[in-house]
C-alpha cells in the first residue's frame, strides 16, 4: 500500500521490478500517462475506464480490483485493523495469496530466525 501514488513512483517501481523490455497495461489513472517514453517500455495499452471500457479483447486491468475482493473478507476476520499496522496485515494477506498452502513453508525459515 503505497501513501503516495505519483508519476515518478510508478516509474521506480517499473525500474526495480521489471527487466528488460515489457509491455503494461494500466487504466487511465494519470500517474500511468506518458509510460511510453520510459526506456523499459515497449508498449503501454491502457483501458479507459472513464469511457466506461474495463476489458479490450483479452487485456483487462482488473487485477487490483479481483485483489481487493478478496483482501476485505480476510481483513474482516481481524474485526478491525488500524491503519497503523494495515500494511503489516495486507503483507501478510499478499504472501498467503501468492503461496497458496504452501504459505507457512515459505515463512518458517524467516520466523525461526527472530
Amino acid at each position: 500500500m503505497e501513501k503516495n501514488l505519483s508519476k515518478q513512483l510508478i516509474r521506480n517501481k517499473i525500474k526495480k521490478h521489471c527487466k528488460g523490455l515489457i509491455r503494461i497495461f494500466t487504466d487511465d489513472y494519470t500517474i500511468y500517462s506518458d509510460l511510453n517514453s520510459h526506456k523499459q517500455v515497449k508498449e503501454h495499452q491502457i483501458i479507459n475506464h472513464s469511457h466506461r471500457k474495463y476489458a479490450e479483447g483479452e487485456n483487462h486491468v482488473n487485477n487490483a480490483e479481483n485483489r481487493h475482493s478478496l483482501l476485505r473478507p480476510f481483513l474482516n476476520m481481524f474485526r478491525g485493523v488500524s491503519k497503523k499496522n494495515l500494511n503489516t496485515y495486507i503483507k501478510f494477506f499478499q504472501l498467503t495469496f501468492n503461496n497458496g498452502i504452501k504459505w507457512l513453508e515459505k515463512a518458517l525459515p524467516t520466523i525461526i530466525k527472530i
